[in-house]
């Protein structure tokens, strides 16, 4: 497969990084974004830059999509300038954006309807060192999959230059689905460690206590040893992933959970604790941005505990 000719539409925080692992990996990697600046850094590294979306996919074989919102992957897709008007038939979508299920099976219809297979391959880090954009960066992401295997055969060879493991879930939606509700459980963990670690500091307990605690006790889960433990020690709270993405997840699985009538009443919090952070300007930090936030509302600095009251 070193001879695939690729497409990457988006070069974000992460679809940069993908770019980095495919150049000199597969044949030929086109690249196209909105913003001309990082398509340029992706060019200063190897790749050719595309005037468009639908030049990038016209004489490509697989096509990326690294995208952030439902909005955003449907105009790259679907657009008169986009993959779509473009792609040869035979060739094959990988959609790697976190969007809603519903979505994901209206786009995989319409390239049907093209002779374009469309897989959802939304990713996640799950490895030591490897959440958030730690995991893109050491390639060691996991793929959550829904289309045809037969069309995940053809396209695994250039995502294995990406991540490690794959998850073949079931039809269109199915991987969607799956990535919605490790995202909801992941946005969960980060408001229950702030939560923690902001009423330690008004107790007068310093983080590094709890973390070497918490490291022998039920406490301890992966989103805090691998992602908010070493962001809140580097005092690191530029994305990473940002509260709008998490923001966005909390509302796309709300919306699924209304769609199956299921109730989700910690998700529900989770959109409007995430939503007044945004309203503070806030959406483009880390997520773990949260513990500063609700630490200012609680006069309870993680960095500096308070003195420990004493009594009788």
């Amino acid at each position: 497969m070193a001879g695939e000719r690729v497409a990457l539409i988006g070069l974000g925080a992460i679809g940069s990084i993908y770019a980095g692992h495919l150049i000199g990996k597969v044949g030929r990697l086109r690249v196209f974004d909105v913003m001309t600046e990082r398509v340029g850094a992706a060019v200063v590294q190897g790749a050719e830059a595309a005037a468009s979306v639908r030049a990038a996919a016209e004489t490509s074989d697989i096509v990326l999509l690294a995208l952030s919102t439902p909005e955003a992957v449907e105009a790259a897709l679907l657009g008169a300038d986009g993959v779509l008007a473009g792609a040869a038939a035979g060739a094959v979508v990988v959609d790697l954006s976190t969007i809603d299920p519903a979505s994901c099976r209206r786009f995989h219809a319409a390239a049907k309807m093209h002779g374009v297979a469309y897989l959802e391959a939304p990713v996640s880090g799950g490895e030591p060192g490897g959440a958030g954009t730690e995991g893109a960066r050491a390639a060691n992401i996991s793929f959550m999959i829904g289309g045809e295997a037969e069309a995940l055969e053809r396209a695994r060879p250039v995502m294995a230059h990406l991540g490690k493991r794959f998850f073949h879930l079931g039809p269109a939606g199915a991987g969607a689905t799956v990535k919605l509700i490790s995202n909801l459980m992941a946005g969960l963990h980060n408001l229950v460690a702030t939560e923690a670690f902001v009423l330690a500091a008004a107790a007068g307990i310093k983080p590094e206590t709890l973390l070497e605690v918490f490291d022998g006790t039920d406490a301890k889960s992966f989103w805090l040893t691998d992602y908010f433990a070493p962001r809140l020690r580097r005092r690191d709270f530029a994305p990473g992933f940002s509260v709008d993405l998490q923001y966005k997840d909390h509302r796309l699985a709300g919306e699924l959970a209304q769609e199956l009538k299921v109730p989700l009443p910690l998700n529900a919090l989770a959109v409007q604790l995430y939503q007044m952070m945004r309203a503070q300007g806030l959406g483009g930090c880390d997520l773990v941005e949260a513990v500063r936030f609700f630490g200012e509302l609680a006069a309870a600095d993680v960095y500096a505990p308070r003195a420990r009251a004493t009594g009788d």
